[in-house]
């Protein structure tokens, strides 16, 4: 357990107007349920994140990064999760972990086949640009992914707006 890392230790800092980007939208760990008390149940970090997610007043102030999310480690429940809430598209940003996306053992096409998040179609042909680019292929890839028929919008490419001043 990371002593800093439960994602509800973000609420002071949201309540008090701090707009707050995290990472891998905390797909990996877990913490206390501090909402439970100092000795809550350890609970998947991601839950703990959704949590405030779906917490009206963070609207516009809590975001989630998407990079790394289809690394072997962590895709899975929580990708399929970030790419089927419609009500967060908005909220999401899509980071590229580079060059994290170029070491094989860390990002496989093949398993993200096998989950049904990228089509077996499309699998030949990101293999491919992933040896010329992984940047390019993590961009890519990320807009191929599917999850009960739907994708990321095109909002979370378009994060300019995000780090544009006083946006």
């Amino acid at each position: 357990m990371q002593e800093y890392g439960n994602p509800l230790l973000l609420r002071r800092a949201l309540d008090h107007g701090v707009r707050v980007v995290v990472a891998h939208c905390a797909s990996m760990g877990e913490d206390r349920d501090l909402d439970r008390g100092p000795q809550g149940a350890m609970t998947d970090n991601f839950e703990l994140f959704a949590r405030l997610m779906d917490t009206p007043r963070y609207v516009g102030k809590l975001y989630g990064d998407i990079a790394a999310m289809t690394q072997i480690n962590r895709a899975g429940p929580a990708l399929a999760r970030v790419i089927e809430r419609g009500d967060w598209q908005g909220r999401l940003l899509n980071g590229s972990d580079y060059p994290l996306p170029g070491v094989m053992p860390l990002y496989s096409v093949d398993y993200l086949v096998t989950l049904g998040f990228i089509e077996r179609a499309a699998a030949p042909v990101l293999i491919e640009l992933r040896r010329h680019n992984p940047l390019l292929f993590d961009f890519v890839a990320k807009r191929h992914l599917r999850s009960r028929g739907r994708g990321f919008d095109a909002s979370v490419f378009e994060t300019r707006k995000f780090f544009s001043r006083g946006a």
